[in-house]
């Protein structure tokens, strides 16, 4: 199996051909070794596209929240102005936010309005968003309930237990059906389980 920052580089080189914009949120962005290839390949993909990765507005790379209000109101302009020029295909932005901590003013989840604003208007706006927390219960209930999908690790089993409360009965999904699957995908040789809340039944559950 592999770990949260595996899994995230997965999904950033899966995305990253087919988005116009990405943003790497995190406090360690510029100290932490998983984000070098991820800061490299950001790079030469706006060098070649011919984004201008100076100017403030297009910065890609970010060590805490203040930056979700710009990176919004880009989104939000990418699709308005795709709408006008009547384009077929709508552009998409890939914002992964890694581990910021709660409780920590504009560096925290919990209470984070432009958290929430992000999570409910990305689907109108092209965002792809990949949020990492250490507590399932630091994102409001709100913005939990604008996810399309949710990895979970061997986590405590008290925070397991909240996390199978809150969907037991969602789609489908009943509490004995997700814990054989939490115990089968988060033992040896698998790492992680991954729910996808709108598959069919029986191809809600995944192991990573």
């Amino acid at each position: 199996g592999m770990g949260k920052t595996s899994a995230t580089g997965v999904f950033f080189r899966g995305y990253l051909r087919i988005v116009d914009r990405v943003h790497l949120v995190s406090a360690t962005i510029h100290l932490d070794p998983a984000y070098k290839e991820m800061k490299r390949l950001t790079e030469e993909k706006y060098k070649a596209e011919g984004v201008d990765i100076d100017d403030p507005e297009e910065n890609p790379f970010h060590e805490d929240l203040k930056a979700l209000p710009t990176i919004l109101s880009g989104m939000v302009e990418r699709t308005r102005e795709a709408q006008q020029n009547g384009d077929k295909y709508m552009p998409l932005t890939l914002v992964i936010i890694d581990d910021l901590m709660a409780n920590n003013g504009a560096g925290g989840y919990q209470y984070n309005n432009d958290i929430l604003r992000l999570m409910s208007t990305s689907r109108h706006s092209g965002g792809v968003c990949v949020i990492n927390t250490q507590s399932y219960k630091q994102l409001a209930k709100a913005a939990r309930l604008q996810a399309t999908h949710l990895g979970v690790w061997a986590v405590q089993h008290t925070q397991w237990d909240e996390i199978r409360s809150e969907l037991a009965g969602r789609q489908g999904m009943s509490k004995e059906d997700l814990e054989v699957a939490w115990q089968t995908a988060t033992n040896k040789p698998h790492g992680f389980l991954w729910i996808s809340y709108n598959a069919a039944p029986g191809q809600k559950f995944w192991s990573g």
